[in-house]
């Protein structure tokens, strides 16, 4: 299981079947868990406000239900806290902004990542 790959199939998923218009300028990964497993959203909006959290509210983009989420696989989380499934999300994310900025989702965008309840933490510039 490599967790990065995982994460760059679902996201060309959500890319080629449910692309955001050129108006979204941040794209926010939101976290949740559930029954112990721990899922992954996409949602998008047409402001950000580097010094306000509460843009990541204002959901002017987001996948079908059918791409919307992705499951961690459990093998990947069994045995962390919560923080550190954040941390583990994060860091993927990283991974993949870095190697391919130019992903329809990453390009020209600021990019997020947060439990629902949490503080975003920011992933990558536009």
């Amino acid at each position: 299981m490599n967790l990065t790959e995982l994460f760059s199939d679902w996201i060309k998923k959500v890319e080629t079947e449910n692309p955001p218009s050129s108006d979204i300028v941040a794209i926010n990964f939101g976290m949740m868990q559930s029954d112990k497993k721990y899922m992954v959203y996409i949602t998008g909006a047409e402001v950000y406000d580097a010094d306000d959290d509460d843009w990541a509210g204002e959901i002017d983009y987001q996948p079908i239900r059918a791409n919307k989420y992705f499951t961690l696989p459990a093998e990947a989380t069994t045995g962390l806290k919560r923080a550190n499934v954040l941390a583990l999300v994060i860091d993927t994310l990283k991974q993949l902004a870095k190697a391919e900025p130019g992903r329809l989702l990453f390009a020209n965008r600021v990019v997020t990542a947060n439990y629902d309840d949490g503080d975003l933490s920011l992933i990558k510039k536009a």
